[in-house]
């Protein structure tokens, strides 16, 4: 922590030293209007140059500072009339391209920094040219090589002996049946490249490039179509490349295997080229036969070429005599299309750059999401075909930009929908084609090729698809709104699954229950089994998906199958072995997600007989409010709780895969409440359920809102206009919500009037009692004096009518200094009347002169936070709960963290607040969490990613920030960095109204306060600190959240190691201590829930004994040290000594306190720890069990 602090605080130093104005907003958005104004003023000063004195520009030098030079003129030295242009592209007129630059700039983007940002990140991720003549000359060494190599001898496809001793192993799965027939290596007809390579689209996220070997005619049987022979013979055919090419490190020199879009029959030989180019980019070889060998239409989806007899040799089952093989005929037909697609793609893509540019758009925006590798990708090529059947349809045309090109394939990918009507290249239906709803029959995903026989979408389902069909509609949305960082949101953050998915779902299936799992739900599973060559993974899930999308109905909006990139291993190495683990992420519609009934067809409607069998012995007819009767699935009872109710998706799940596939419920792992379990509170008996504290919160405000009703039916001289709550349970912000317990006594305390008070005869209070802030303003009067302290009296006046009027309504209230404290329905409140020109009155400074000055002081901007700005900053958090169930749950768990980690509050609870809310209002790149725990995550990954030196964040409360605001917000945080704080975080209500914005003096007064939440707190140290904590426990947890046996709690266990000075303090004196993590034995703890009482009494109230203690720690010691601690009831403080403190400095006579002197001859003075010390344990006495120094 020590040297953490050092680091930063000369960090800021540094950054202090610096000239404001020398630093650049990257984030700042200038008018595209504002781009042409300029340049064409520009225009204008150039031409006023050309009209000059005609003396020429290159006889005219200038010197360093761009100062006219002396010149001989008739024997004289005379200044020169020009200056010559440091750049004169800058002044030249400009092209027709730019102008048209310029125009589509303004058109098509928001801001011209979208534009400039799409160019850099194109020129970043693109290949390279000196990679690209390396790859060249690469392939024209290998493929000489390949051609050179001799004729093999004659070998049997079902025999790999040739392979023992030579240091490579067979790729195919153990379920690949045994295959018959010969092969034998010859040397290949062509080798060259194809796919990204080829059409110039390559990108550095993909760092492969794919190279096609063309088998010569010979090597080819009329047979090989049939029963996996010439998918196995293209294996057979790496495997002897790999063999010779282990011996050449002046080619090669790393070779792995990997699988071709995650499918096990079709391995792939990756291999790594020698030399430098081998650090950047690894190489594909895709064996492919000859265009004469095969025809496309053998491959056509509904044909059958798998024989069962050769299948199922060694077992008796029953299946079709000629099943179609869809999957089977796929795999084969990506071979024999492979060239004719790459004509196709060279005429149509490589000859316009605009076109490849805006694939490499698309192909980025698919990388940050996952979605391009593995089982189930969308994959690059895939992309290319897409952008060329558009192009084919006219719906983009070559002409294009980029930018065009990506928006209009997004804009496709959200109107149409392959699982119905699937897009095709094929310009005319084949005689023995296939027709689209035959494809579709046997696809559940279609996107036909140009020869009409073979379906590009094969290897995805339905959930895959609409993964990327959600993606896209987000994507379209980002780029429609003006409010949201589009180029960030779609190019450079990256979507993790875990954060989302608002819930996850792991599913363990043995391979040994695999078929009966299966046979549950498909008749064909034979017939499928043998159509994937045994590779049944995939039919799994999709089977599992669909059972699981069907009983969840509206309450997902999405189910999204966790994907991962195919996997590599060494030739020398058989494939690894993985357990059939499935992970989904349920994208939950919170509208209907919780509903406790899952409502089924009438009763005497068709489909009835079909609901009862899905949903089994949990279905039961049941009569409605309207009358009508329906089947229908219970799932719990009225009286859930919201945390409770946030299970129901993951019992529906439970049981469905039981029911349907036999999956125990031991094998299936259900992500929702593994974190939510801190906001449990089970210490006290509640007439609801406490689970994660909505129902207390709400609870809470309805409190507030009864006493709300009874303020205003007073009878008090003025009326009352407003009543606003400013508390953090009125934002659904408070980790433990208070509840209404009834009032305890004991030994520590007595009664004295109407309260408890400490009675000093010993004893532990172990109870504490939250107060909630409210504010009331009266109705206008100008009876109301002008002396603040005669201000304090007339409210101090109303506290007391208050009390008095409530005391006749036996109503418990106290009134004390500065407001009035009042129990009501077993919670307290604390209202204080407020006047609102006493900001005004508390801004008048009196001049020197006599006359009064109106200026911000400090009392004065407390008061305008306190009464102006917090009552509206509480009502717009409040109604983000209304529309954002989750934001309770959310907000309060990260500061459960915050706390956890000792950082409350050095990083606000407001600034706390506030990063959640713009976690809320812009989700970017995800939609809006659903459940706490994303928040959280999201929350972990906004402190542990953002620069807060470059970044400013502007939560818009409301949509009120203007567009006008934001660029001078951003203007002013670029000018004025050194001097903000250090997170810049601001709402639209920290800025004042004003007539109008002509003078800086208006605007100044307009922006002074943004940023008011931090703008003392936090410090460089503490925002680094909070960035290391949050990197390391969201690292925590993306490895530990799927482990049904984690501690989760590890993450809100702090570590002391950094802290110079432990102070444990004893349990018994803690009033707070059944908020911690790990409370002691709380049995005394129970206490019963308040019940109104004739005799009652206002109970000791904000008694927080270690707050006090801190309070005074900081007080005293503020200019040594930094004290932390956990305010959710821990039980120790953490002293960190600053820098200078331990360094010996100049005596200063008024500065001596916690200070001794050292040295003979330069008596300097340094902290005196051992007395501080002695400070801290006098200062706690009763309260501090021991203190522990490093």
């Amino acid at each position: 922590m020590k040297s953490i602090m050092g680091e930063t605080e000369r960090e800021e130093n540094e950054n202090r030293s610096k000239d404001p104005g020398s630093e650049k907003n990257d984030s700042g958005n200038n008018e595209d209007s504002d781009l042409e104004d300029d340049l064409m003023s520009d225009l204008d000063s150039s031409q006023e140059d050309e009209e000059d004195d005609g003396y020429d520009e290159q006889d005219g030098e200038t010197n360093q500072n761009n100062k006219r030079r002396l010149t001989d003129q008739d024997g004289k030295q005379v200044k020169s009339s020009k200056i010559q242009k440091k750049n004169s592209s800058l002044y030249r007129l400009p092209t027709v391209n730019e102008l048209n630059t310029l125009r589509e700039t303004q058109i098509l983007y928001h801001s011209n920094i979208f534009r400039m940002q799409m160019e850099e990140v194109l020129m970043e991720v693109s290949m390279k040219d000196k990679h690209h003549l390396q790859l060249d000359e690469w392939l024209t060494r290998f493929s000489a090589y390949l051609k050179s190599m001799p004729k093999s001898s004659v070998h049997q496809l079902n025999q790999t002996e040739w392979l023992d001793g030579k240091g490579v192993c067979d790729p195919v799965m153990e379920s690949m049946p045994e295959v018959r027939g010969t092969f034998f290596f010859a040397a290949p007809t062509d080798v060259s490249f194809v796919g990204s390579f080829a059409s110039g689209t390559s990108l550095i996220q993909n760092a492969c490039v794919d190279v096609m070997i063309t088998l010569p005619k010979k090597c080819i049987y009329a047979t090989d179509w049939r029963n996996g022979s010439w998918l196995t013979k293209r294996t057979r055919y790496l495997e002897w490349l790999a063999v010779d090419l282990q011996n050449k490190p002046d080619l090669v020199t790393n070779l792995e295997w990997t699988l071709h879009l995650g499918c096990t029959s079709r391995p792939v030989l990756q291999v790594t080229p020698s030399g430098g180019i081998g650090k950047k980019w690894k190489v594909n070889l895709f064996p492919v036969p000859p265009s004469e060998s095969f025809k496309v239409s053998r491959f056509s989806p509904g044909r059958s070429n798998l024989q069962p007899k050769w299948y199922f040799a060694n077992d008796t089952v029953e299946v079709e005599e000629h099943p179609a093989t869809p999957q089977y005929n796929w795999a084969c037909a990506v071979d024999v299309v492979m060239q004719e697609h790459k004509s196709l793609i060279l005429d149509c893509v490589s000859q316009h750059s605009n076109l490849a540019q805006g694939i490499k758009l698309i192909k980025i925006w698919l990388s940050q999401r996952g979605l391009d590798k593995g089982i189930g990708c969308f994959s690059g090529h895939m992309v290319t075909l897409f952008v060329i059947h558009l192009l084919q349809k006219n719906k983009i045309r070559p002409q294009m930009s980029a930018y065009q090109v990506f928006r209009n394939v997004i804009v496709a990918l959200c109107s149409a929908d392959w699982t119905i009507d699937g897009p095709s290249l094929c310009s005319s239906l084949q005689a023995d084609g296939l027709s689209p709803e035959t494809f579709h029959k046997l696809y559940e995903v279609v996107f036909i090729d140009p020869s009409g026989f073979m379906n590009i979408a094969a290897t995805l389902i339905s959930a895959d698809y609409l993964r990327v069909k959600h993606e896209a509609q987000l994507a379209l949305s980002f780029l429609d709104s003006t409010a949201a960082d589009s180029f960030e949101s779609l190019f450079i953050k990256k979507v993790e699954m875990f954060q989302f998915s608002d819930q996850l779902l792991s599913i363990k299936v043995k391979k040994k229950d695999i078929k009966q799992t299966l046979s549950r739900v498909t008749a064909e599973y034979q017939e499928k089994t043998m159509d994937a060559l045994g590779d049944i993974q995939r039919l799994l899930w999709s089977s599992m998906i669909k059972i699981l999308r069907d009983g969840l109905g509206e309450r997902a909006s999405l189910l999204v199958p966790m994907r991962k990139p195919s996997s590599t291993w060494p030739v020398n190495q058989s494939p690894p072995k993985h357990e059939i683990l499935l992970v989904v992420g349920l994208v939950l519609d919170p509208t209907s997600a919780w509903a406790l009934l899952t409502k089924g067809p009438a009763a005497d409607a068709p489909e009835v007989e079909n609901f009862k069998v899905f949903w089994g012995e949990h279905c039961s007819l049941r009569r409605f409010q309207d009358g009508s009767f329906h089947e229908a699935v219970l799932w719990g009872i009225p009286k859930q709780s919201v945390g409770e109710r946030r299970l129901i998706p993951g019992t529906i799940c439970k049981y469905l895969l039981s029911r349907h596939f036999g999956v125990e419920g031991k094998n299936v792992h259900y992500v929702a409440k593994e974190i939510e379990c801190i906001l449990h509170h089970p210490h006290f008996t509640m007439d609801f359920g406490y689970a994660t504290g909505e129902e207390a919160t709400v609870s809470a405000i309805q409190a507030f809102d009864s006493l709300s009703r009874k303020l205003r039916s007073l009878d008090l001289p003025l009326k009352i206009a407003a009543i606003l709550p400013t508390s953090e349970v009125n934002r659904h912000a408070r980790v433990f919500p208070p509840l209404a317990k009834s009032v305890q006594t004991g030994q520590a305390v007595e009664v004295s009037d109407d309260c408890l008070l400490f009675s000093g005869n010993g004893g532990h209070y172990q109870v504490f009692c939250h107060a909630m802030e409210v504010v009331v303003f009266l109705e206008i009067s100008g009876k109301w004096p002008d002396d603040l302290a005669a201000i304090q009296a007339v409210k101090a006046e109303f506290h007391c009518k208050m009390s008095d009027l409530l005391k006749q309504d036996r109503v418990t209230s106290v009134v004390l200094p500065k407001f009035l404290q009042i129990l009501w329905e077993g919670y307290i409140f604390r209202v204080r009347v407020c006047y609102r020109r006493e900001i005004y009155l508390r801004r008048l400074v009196e001049r020197t002169t006599g006359d009064w000055r109106e200026q911000d002081t400090p009392d004065a901007i407390h008061l305008e936070k306190h009464t102006e700005i917090i009552p509206r900053f509480t009502s717009a958090l409040a109604s983000i709960q209304a529309g954002h169930p989750s934001f309770s749950g959310g907000v309060r768990l990260c500061k459960r963290w915050v706390g956890s980690q000792l950082l409350l509050p050095h990083l606000p609870h407001t600034a706390v607040e506030l990063l959640v809310a713009y976690l809320y209002l812009s989700p970017a790149p995800y939609t809006s969490p659903h459940t706490p725990h994303v928040a959280f995550l999201r929350f972990l990954h906004l402190l542990s990613h953002t620069d807060w030196k470059t970044t400013p964040i502007f939560v818009n409360l409301n949509e009120a920030f203007t567009v006008a605001d934001v660029a001078e917000l951003n203007r002013r945080f670029t000018s004025r960095r050194p001097s903000l704080p250090h997170m810049f975080l601001t709402t639209p209500y920290e800025l004042r109204s004003v007539s109008g914005v002509d003078s800086d003096a208006d605007l100044d007064y307009r922006y002074k306060l943004a940023s008011l939440w931090t703008k003392s707190s936090p410090s460089v140290q503490i925002l680094y600190r909070c960035k290391q904590l949050a990197e390391a426990s969201l690292c925590c947890l993306n490895v530990n959240l799927m482990k049904s046996d984690a501690d989760i709690k590890t993450i809100f266990r702090p570590s002391y190691d950094d802290y110079d000075v432990i102070i444990k303090l004893a349990f018994k004196q803690l009033s707070r201590i059944e908020e911690s993590l790990d409370p002691r034995s709380l049995k005394n703890l129970k206490v019963k829930p308040y019940e109104y009482s004739t005799d009652e009494v206002m109970p000791v109230v904000m008694f927080d004994a270690a707050q006090l203690y801190l309070r005074e720690l900081r007080h005293a010691f503020n200019h040594l040290a930094l004290f932390f601690h956990d305010e959710h009831g821990g039980n120790i403080i953490g002293v960190v000594w600053k820098p200078q403190a331990l360094v010996p400095q100049e005596v200063k006579v008024g500065n001596m306190e916690g200070q001794q002197l050292v040295g003979v001859k330069e008596v300097k003075q340094v902290a005196n720890v051992g007395a501080i010390l002695s400070d801290f344990d006098t200062i706690g006495a009763g309260l501090v069990h021991s203190i522990v120094t490093k």
